[in-house]
């Protein structure tokens, strides 16, 4: 027999022997619910079941595989896209109410007239009381599709009047970066909350404000970043490095290698770079950092990121659900993928990692953290780094022991400080109004007052029976009374302005203000300065 011809005889029955084995793994499924349907003794929701089996086939995939219903694929959408349709109003619940604390500029809820303290009372003739005032509840009702109408019942702050307020809702933005600002006189700090569509042009905005100025220097926190689009993260990365150096690629078992490189537009590839991670920056914060420490572009500061090295595609179903399924690993400059290992089908086993670093003590001290020797990289000014585990910084910075506080865990868990701020926010907006004019007044001069500090004190106890000892207040007081001044100052001004409060205490941020107004850290880490 000819041997192309064999050859092909043996791909045609191998291929054949392929085909007939997933037809029928197909028609096993296939049958086995036809069977429920028709001859289980009870009758059954098909659809249920069908979900089920999904969500039990992805629960043996990797850990961060899932099923996605109609609604949260939405929801995931608005994230990555950057805005969702609705009346902008940021509000608190206060006492059973529905309070304004703010309106998205130019938004629906502000070309209507509403205003800080206003208050909600009814949607769409629905009184807003009981079960019915939960954040959830709420946000379901003050979103919808673009275009759409809604009638708010508000009592006015200014006079008490009940008015009823037709709204048209409209795409609402959903910044990605909280905060910008100058730090010192030539160094900008900026924290990126996520990453989305809209997040290189806002850092684009940002940093020419912030050059505008006189940024020479730059701070990205990325604390608590779970990640998003790749593609953001990969553009600004672009905004650091030369034009050809690799950013990060992407491959696996039905999806080749794909490289991402930098191009020639990078308004940023020189000045002092540090960037602030810590256990729960994700996904495409560890593109960027790691872009950045394998290029020895800039300084990486704080503790171990989270280690998720793969890459997620959602595929829509024909209900409008969807499957989020990992098609590949990213891989760093290096030639390193981040990802932290796991069991297939033991995602319980892996979501207790963070819970293992803060037992094993990783999160105080750099010794605790292990790496395996067979995952040794280099950047590529020949320093050791790993895979395998997330990025480990170049400089470690341990969680404040100010969190530590049980008195202050204690009102963190039941949100009472927000609470606190809320209650205040309402008894003396016109005064604070009257008082700071702009977040550089109130940050300058507002401090908590002991009488403020008794108040809250008496708050936690009357509501949840939480007492501080005077161990506990001794070693948080100062932060606690910091963060009541951050949450008011989110409340009257804006949503950056809480994490610009609570930097003054920071300690991550105090350190890398420090450092990059000397050299000495970047020589002893061969990175660009």
């Amino acid at each position: 027999m000819n041997r192309i011809l064999f050859i092909s005889l043996l791909l045609f029955i191998f291929g054949s022997s392929f085909a007939q084995d997933e037809k029928s793994t197909y028609k096993k499924f296939d049958k086995s619910l036809k069977l429920i349907e028709t001859q289980y003794a009870d009758s059954v929701n098909t659809e249920a079941l069908v979900i089920k089996a999904i969500e039990a086939m992805v629960k043996e995939l990797d850990p961060h595989s899932k099923y996605l219903t109609a609604k949260s694929l939405a929801e995931n959408n608005e994230s990555l896209n950057g805005s969702f349709s609705g009346v902008g109003i940021q509000y608190q619940i206060i006492r059973d109410t529905l309070m304004v604390l703010s309106t998205v500029p130019d938004g629906p809820a502000y070309a209507v007239g509403l205003s800080p303290g206003d208050k909600i009372i009814a949607i769409d003739n629905d009184t807003l009381n009981g079960e019915k005032l939960n954040n959830t509840k709420v946000k379901d009702k003050l979103r919808g599709e673009n275009g759409s109408k809604v009638i708010l019942k508000v009592i006015k702050y200014e006079d008490k009047t009940i008015k009823n307020y037709e709204l048209t809702r409209g795409p609402i933005p959903i910044n990605t970066i909280n905060t910008s600002y100058l730090i010192n006189k030539n160094t900008g700090y900026m924290r990126i909350a996520s990453f989305s569509r809209t997040t290189e042009s806002e850092f684009q905005f940002a940093v020419m404000k912030l050059q505008l100025q006189g940024m020479q220097h730059l701070i990205i926190d990325l604390r608590g970043n779970p990640g998003g689009l790749m593609v953001a993260a990969i553009n600004l990365a672009d905004n650091f490095l030369e034009k050809g150096k690799l950013i990060v690629y992407t491959q696996g078992a039905h999806s080749p290698r794909t490289e991402y490189k930098a191009n020639d537009n990078g308004t940023l590839e020189q000045g002092k770079l540090i960037i602030l991670m810590d256990e729960n920056s994700a996904s495409a914060s560890e593109i960027l950092a790691g872009a950045i420490q394998d290029w020895d572009r800039g300084l990486i500061m704080g503790r171990r990121s989270y280690g998720k090295g793969l890459v997620g595609r959602n595929f829509t179903l024909t209900d409008g659900s969807a499957l989020r399924l990992t098609t590949g690993r990213y891989y760093t400059p290096s030639n390193r993928c981040i990802q932290k290992t796991y069991d297939l089908g033991k995602s319980n086993v892996y979501n207790q990692d963070l819970k293992k670093r803060y037992e094993s003590g990783e999160l105080y001290s750099a010794d605790s953290v292990h790496f395996n020797d067979s995952l040794k990289y280099y950047t590529a000014a020949k320093r050791l780094v790993y895979g395998g585990g997330g990025i480990m910084p170049d400089i470690f910075v341990p969680i404040d022991t100010m969190y530590n506080s049980t008195f202050f865990k204690q009102i963190n868990q039941y949100g009472l400080l927000n609470y606190y701020a809320g209650l205040y926010f309402e008894k003396n907006l016109k005064q604070l109004r009257k008082k700071y004019p702009d977040f550089n007044a109130f940050n300058k001069s507002y401090e908590m007052t002991e009488d403020e500090w008794n108040s809250l004190s008496e708050l936690a106890f009357s509501m949840h029976k939480i007492k501080g000892s005077a161990e506990d207040i001794a070693k948080s007081k100062d932060f606690i009374k910091l963060q009541f001044k951050a949450f008011l100052a989110r409340d009257l001004f804006d949503d950056g302005d809480y994490h610009q409060v609570l930097n003054t205490l920071d300690t991550m941020v105090i350190t890398a203000e420090k450092l990059i107004k000397t050299d000495k850290a970047f020589i002893a880490n061969q990175v660009q300065r």
